[in-house]
C-alpha cells in the first residue's frame, strides 16, 4: 500500500513539474512574440524606415571636473618699499579695485627729510667743488698752481657727482623727483603707487604700524590674467593633450561659460590623486574672475573605440531601452540594450555587440507605437 502511494505522489509531482516548465516555455513563447512586430507591405508603406548595423569609431565624451583661478606670479605684485617707514594712510581692502599709477599707501619718516637734506647739501658743495676746480685748472694752466692742488679740486668735484648721482636714484625708489626737491618743498612723507591695474587681494599694514624694506603692507593681482588649474584624474589624463579646449563655469551661473586652452599639465600627481593641468581662459564671457574663483569644467576628450548606432535607433519604453532589429523586409524584434555615452548623435551600444545585425534608425518610435496599437487590439 505504501509503495503504491509513493508512486501516486512521484506522478503527481512529475506532472506538476511538467506542467509548470509547459507554462514557463509558453510564457517565454507569448514573451518573445508579444516583441516581434509583422507588418504587411500596405502597412509597412507608411512607415519611413532607415537601417543601419553597429559601427566601431571612437566616440567623444564629456569628462567634468573641477578648477580655480590661478594668478600666475608676474601678475601678483607684494607692495613693499624700499627704505620702510610709518604708515600715515592706507585706505584699501581686499576686492579694491586699483589703477596703474594710483597712490595706494603714504609713508612718513625722518629718513625722507634726511636723504632730501643729504641731496640739497651735496648739490650745493658740487656747485662749490665745480667752481674751485675750474679756477684750479685756469692757475694750473698760469703755472699758478701746482698739478696736485688741481687733481685734488677734480678729485672732490667727483666724488661730489658721484654722491649726487646716488642720492638721485635713491629720491627715485622714494617716489621722490629729485628735480622737484628744493629748500622749501622738503617732505617728511612719500607715496606708494601702484605698479599694475588689479585687485587688492590682500592687505598686511596698517595706519601707524612701522613696515621694514622686507615687509609687504599689501598685494594686487590682476585676476584677468588669470589661469585655471584643472583638477584632472590620472585615469583621464592620457586624453588630455596640450591646446585642447575646455569649458568652464560656477554653480551660480552654468549657464554663462568662459573657453579656455589648456596651456600646460604639471607631471606632479597631488595626494588626491590628481593632476595640476593649467588652462589659459581665452573668452572669459563676461565673467567677472576673481583670485581662486571655483569652476565646474567640461572636457571634452576621445573614448576608447565603441559600438555605436544613431541616437535615432534607441527607444525608451517602459523604462527600459530598446533597439528594433530587422529580421527581414516585414518583421521587426524589439531588443533590449545597453548604452554608454553619445556624442555627435551617436550613442555607445554596450549590449548586444552583435555587429552583424540590422537595426532601424529613423523611424523607431513609429515601431514602438505600431507595437502599442497591436497588442491593444489582440487583447
Amino acid at each position: 500500500m505504501k509503495k503504491h502511494i509513493v508512486i501516486l505522489c512521484s506522478s503527481i509531482a512529475l506532472m506538476s513539474c511538467n506542467k509548470e516548465e509547459k507554462n514557463k516555455v509558453e510564457i517565454e513563447q507569448a514573451a518573445t512574440e508579444t516583441s516581434i512586430l509583422k507588418l504587411t507591405d500596405a502597412q509597412l508603406k507608411n512607415f519611413l524606415i532607415d537601417t543601419a548595423s553597429l559601427q566601431n569609431q571612437n566616440l567623444p565624451t564629456t569628462i567634468r571636473l573641477n578648477a580655480k583661478t590661478e594668478v600666475t606670479p608676474q601678475y601678483t605684485v607684494s607692495i613693499t618699499n624700499p627704505f620702510g617707514g610709518y604708515v600715515k594712510r592706507i585706505a584699501l581692502i581686499p576686492g579694491n579695485y586699483v589703477q596703474k599709477g594710483q597712490v595706494v599707501v603714504v609713508l612718513e619718516d625722518p629718513q625722507y627729510i634726511q636723504m632730501q637734506e643729504d641731496y640739497l647739501t651735496t648739490k650745493a658743495l658740487l656747485e662749490q667743488a665745480s667752481a674751485d676746480y675750474t679756477r684750479q685748472k685756469d692757475l694750473n694752466a698760469e703755472k699758478a698752481a701746482s698739478d696736485k692742488m688741481m687733481q685734488q679740486a677734480k678729485a672732490t668735484q667727483q666724488t661730489l657727482l658721484v654722491k649726487k648721482r646716488a642720492l638721485e636714484e635713491k629720491l627715485k625708489l622714494m617716489n621722490i623727483n629729485p628735480s622737484s626737491v628744493s629748500l622749501s618743498s622738503i617732505r617728511r612723507t612719500i607715496n606708494v603707487y601702484a605698479p599694475i591695474s588689479g585687485m587688492v587681494s590682500e592687505v598686511f599694514a596698517n595706519s601707524g604700524q612701522y613696515v621694514s624694506p622686507a615687509d609687504a603692507m599689501l598685494e594686487i593681482i590682476n585676476p584677468n590674467t588669470s589661469l585655471l588649474n584643472v583638477k584632472v584624474f590620472e585615469k583621464d589624463l592620457v586624453s588630455v593633450q596640450i591646446g585642447q579646449y575646455l569649458k568652464a563655469y560656477t554653480n551660480a551661473n552654468p549657464e554663462q561659460q568662459l573657453t579656455a586652452q589648456i596651456s600646460s599639465i604639471s607631471n606632479q600627481v597631488n595626494e588626491d590623486g590628481t593632476v595640476d593641468v593649467f588652462a589659459r581662459i581665452t573668452n572669459p564671457n563676461g565673467i567677472q574672475l576673481t583670485a581662486n574663483m571655483y569652476f565646474n569644467v567640461e572636457l571634452e576628450i576621445t573614448s576608447l573605440k565603441a559600438n555605436v548606432l544613431p541616437e535615432d535607433a534607441v527607444v525608451h519604453y517602459e523604462g527600459k531601452d530598446f533597439v528594433f532589429e530587422r529580421q527581414n523586409k516585414n518583421q521587426f524584434k524589439l531588443i533590449p540594450v545597453t548604452i554608454g555615452t553619445s556624442a555627435n548623435k551617436m550613442i555607445e551600444i554596450k549590449s548586444p555587440a552583435n555587429s552583424g545585425k540590422v537595426y532601424i534608425t529613423k523611424g523607431a518610435y513609429n515601431l514602438i507605437t505600431a507595437m502599442k496599437n497591436s497588442s491593444a487590439e489582440e487583447e
